[in-house]
């Protein structure tokens, strides 16, 4: 019987030890944070250490291209046309200027302008790898590498736009896009952020190391040059030669100080015969020594004299590093690929919202969460077109049917004189159009339980006092967001006594305000859940759940299990589905408005979850870091550019049906 061998050594081997290993990375980072909730914290960190790689790798290839313009003898050339050394030379300047400057505003900027240099990067890279002399699998994959960032920026570019691709074209440039695809289910909590975290700056192809020629061709050229050295010294100057060996090489070189003006020609023949034996023997005995290595198989265009071996050895171990992180990633993209893309196929078989049951419940409460005041800057600023954007949202409020619009206030607006009165006026202008207002104190970011405590209590101290809402949403999701502010576990007891604290400071001050509570619909939270709504004592009026979908709609179980204990429970407080949304940018627009008009059926049956109140994600795609185009997320029923998305229309008919006006 044939003994089954495996040969460790093979490249399909490394890949796979590549993948396996950034899967097992990927997935403690996954456990960590969840547990510990510390990753979004070193998230800048990471970031950090990430751009500071990348930027020596983008000023080494830049230094190529430099020295491909300066260098004079052609036996050190790379072998690159002058033309595409100045190409190249632009290309670096214009990605380190765009990736290095304006990448920490990624979301504040259009994407064409990330992609334009990206091209640029794209057009050398493909010249690269089509001149070079290297063709190995890694290879191919890193070109794969260098297309999916592109696309995804391309992808990224038409959003922008207010471009959806249709058909099997939507459902495939979305599966470049999820967020899946970008690690948001692997390296990073799943509610941290819409963005590729780890989307690194376009891979520029090393010129230094694709047209390196094979080692052996090399070691070839250096014997042939030696021999011609060799070969060029008359028999009189190798006997000048031995003598000068014999003379003390002090005096030499005092003697070659005191005249300047006189060379001895074979004495630098021989010196530079000497370094050429010493490269070979060192080229030699690092072949010898990683015989298995395919980056020692080829030698690059570089003269002893540029560099020291061992650096050079050193800058060579740093581009292969660079290549295993790159390749790590493609690796995983290509595997998780298939999945993501049957999700997203799955995601858009939901019928139509034309073809959805709808129930009559005229009394049901419909939100749609607003922009204009939920962003903010540092300073807490509002945007200084907030008067135009208030009465674009209230317009397209009343084009939804919604009864509510609800605002996420952080305590830096509320700190804010100015933002104040704007509030206070922004407030009565929707009251005066018909719509009801709620107000979730979204507090700030905090190291501290007392610092949440505090931010929470004055802000709905100040909120309930001031603007007195018809909902005041306090500790939203006790088991999500409000627990990722801390950096430690709260029992429900505690949360509870907190809770109980702040409503009575808001009943007090406005007893016509209603308080919702909410979870995230996750398995973790379903005790406290539960416990919550078996306390009699709490004078809150609604529970709430917020749902957002994965792949496949995982989670949709997770929101009927809260559901199902709700109706167990024979609570006498209302249930909300108290956030609700889907990317479009992650989806396409047809999954968007085929999940959020299913929701809305499932909301209003008596038969399935039967909800008081259901609050959609959000009314445009501008909810951001700063007031301007702080483009974070792209759960919007309306493009930033202000055409509507078919979520609009769906979410419309769905409300008008819900609310009898349809």
């Amino acid at each position: 019987m044939k003994k089954l061998t495996f040969d460790f050594s093979a490249e399909w081997f490394k890949l796979l030890m590549i993948f396996v290993v950034t899967l097992i990375i990927g997935a403690l980072f996954f456990l960590i944070n969840n547990m510990l909730g510390i990753f979004n914290v070193l998230l800048f960190i990471i970031q950090a250490i990430v751009g500071i790689v990348f930027a020596v790798w983008y000023f080494r290839i830049f230094l190529t291209y430099v020295k491909e313009l300066r260098k004079k003898d052609p036996e050190k050339k790379v072998g690159i046309p002058k033309g595409w050394a100045i190409f190249g030379l632009i290309t670096c300047l214009v990605n380190i200027g765009i990736w290095g400057i304006m990448s920490p505003l990624v979301f504040n900027f259009p994407k064409i302008y990330f992609l334009i240099p990206s091209l640029l990067a794209l057009i050398q890279i493909f010249y690269v790898f089509k001149s070079g002399n290297r063709r190995g699998i890694r290879d191919w994959l890193l070109i794969i590498y260098n297309v999916f960032i592109f696309l995804y920026l391309f992808n990224w570019t038409l959003v922008d736009f207010g471009v959806d691709l249709p058909n099997f074209l939507g459902v495939f440039s979305h599966t470049l896009n999820s967020g899946v695809m970008w690690w948001q289910l692997v390296f990073v909590n799943t509610s941290a952020f819409f963005s590729p975290t780890f989307l690194f700056p376009p891979y520029m192809l090393n010129p230094r190391y694709y047209f390196a020629m094979p080692i052996d061709n090399y070691l070839a050229q250096k014997e042939i040059q030696e021999k011609e050295i060799t070969e060029t010294i008359s028999l009189e100057e190798k006997q000048a030669i031995i003598e000068k060996d014999e003379k003390d090489i002090a005096g030499v070189e005092q003697t070659k100080k005191d005249l300047p003006g006189e060379r001895t020609p074979f004495f630098e023949e021989r010196r530079k015969q000497e370094r050429l034996d010493e490269e070979i023997k060192a080229l030699r005995r690092e072949m010898s020594q990683s015989k298995d290595d395919s980056d020692i198989k080829y030698a690059q265009f570089i003269g002893a004299s540029d560099l020291p071996f061992g650096f050079r050895n050193f800058i060579n171990r740093f581009d292969s590093f660079l290549r295993l992180v790159s390749l790590s990633i493609i690796i995983a993209l290509l595997v998780i690929t298939p999945v993501v893309f049957v999700g997203n196929v799955f995601m858009n078989v939901t019928p139509n919202y034309l073809k959805q049951d709808y129930g009559l419940k005229p009394g049901m409460q419909l939100v749609i969460k607003g922009n204009v005041f939920s962003t903010f800057d540092i300073n807490g600023n509002v945007s200084t077109t907030w008067s135009d954007d208030l009465d674009n949202e209230i317009t397209w409020a009343k084009e939804l049917h919604a009864t509510h619009i609800r605002y996420d206030v952080g305590s830096s607006a509320l700190a804010n004189n100015k933002t104040q009165t704007i509030l206070s006026q922004g407030f009565q202008r929707i009251r005066d159009e018909g719509l009801k207002l709620v107000i979730s104190a979204a507090g700030d970011y905090v190291f501290s339980k007392q610092e949440l405590l505090n931010f929470i209590y004055n802000d709905s101290l100040f909120i309930s006092q001031t603007y007195q809402p018809d909902f005041m949403i306090i500790f939203n999701e006790i088991n999500g967001e409000l627990q990722g502010f801390l950096s430690q576990e709260v029992s429900i007891t505690e949360w509870m006594t907190y809770i109980e604290n702040v409503t009575t400071v808001i009943k007090s001050n406005s007893p016509t305000t209603k308080i919702l509570i909410t979870f995230l619909a996750i398995k973790s939270g379903s005790n406290d859940f539960q416990t919550l709504l078996e306390n009699t004592t709490l004078s809150i009026d609604a529970v709430g759940v917020t749902y957002y979908p994965v792949l496949f709609g995982w989670r949709l179980s997770s929101l009927l299990a809260y559901n199902e204990i709700y109706q167990n429970s024979n609570s006498t407080l209302k249930f909300w589905i108290s956030e609700v949304g889907m990317e479009s940018f992650n989806f396409g627009e047809d999954a968007q408005a085929k999940f959020l008009s299913k929701i809305m059926s499932l909301a209003s049956l008596s038969t399935e979850i039967n909800a008081d109140g259901v609050c959609i994600t959000s009314m445009s795609d501008n909810i951001g870091i700063t007031v301007d185009r702080g483009i974070t997320s792209h759960l919007g029923l309306i493009y930033f550019n202000g055409r509507k998305k078919k979520a609009f229309e769906a979410v419309s008919y769905a409300f008008g049906k819900i609310s009898g006006v349809v």
